[in-house]
């Protein structure tokens, strides 16, 4: 009797350290997930962002007096202030009617001899003008993503990107906040 109550101790012992140890291998492997990790707070976050930041511009060297004023971006954010604003949806309209546009003046100049043809053509043409009209702030816009567009990356933007990065990051992130879940 005595062996068998050993015996039932030391299984139950053994069940024990096994659950012990699946529980600890849980714990651990929940520690290397984003479940269960404690999010942190917005201002840690800025605070981080704004202290790596600051030492790329101490490493790249851009805190001196001759990268005052120096930026990439910043003459950009003026024109998100503007009273008119535009869709996304918007802009490509513009963009269609302008490549309706071209074509159709492509279509022009085809030299065709039908007086109906050459007729319809101004017609649609003129329409397409005037409508176009209406989408003076979407062609604005897209000036400015193509002066985006066109910047290059070389040193001096480099450097100029650490100075204003913080403003446009921040402009953007106020624009578009995440959404909880």
């Amino acid at each position: 009797m005595v062996h068998s109550t050993e015996t039932q101790t030391q299984r139950m012992d053994s069940w024990f350290n096994m659950l012990l140890l699946c529980g600890l291998l849980l714990i651990a492997s929940l520690q290397t997930t984003n479940a269960f990790r404690f999010r942190r707070s917005k201002s840690e976050e800025n605070h981080m962002l704004n202290t790596n930041i600051h030492n790329l511009q101490i490493h790249y060297n851009t805190k001196g007096p001759e990268w005052i004023g120096k930026h990439v971006f910043v003459s950009h954010l003026d024109q998100l202030n503007s009273e008119a604003s535009c869709t996304c949806q918007t802009l490509l309209l513009e963009r269609m009617l302008k490549i309706y546009e071209d074509i159709f003046q492509d279509m022009s100049k085809s030299k065709s001899k039908e007086t109906e043809v050459k007729d319809s053509l101004n017609y649609v043409i003129t329409k397409v003008r005037d409508l176009k009209h209406r989408y003076s702030q979407e062609q604005k816009v897209w000036r400015e993503l193509q002066d985006i567009h066109s910047v290059k990356v070389k040193n001096e933007t480099i450097q100029g990107a650490l100075n204003d990065f913080l403003m446009v990051f921040n402009r953007a992130k106020t624009e578009k906040p995440v959404k909880l879940q």
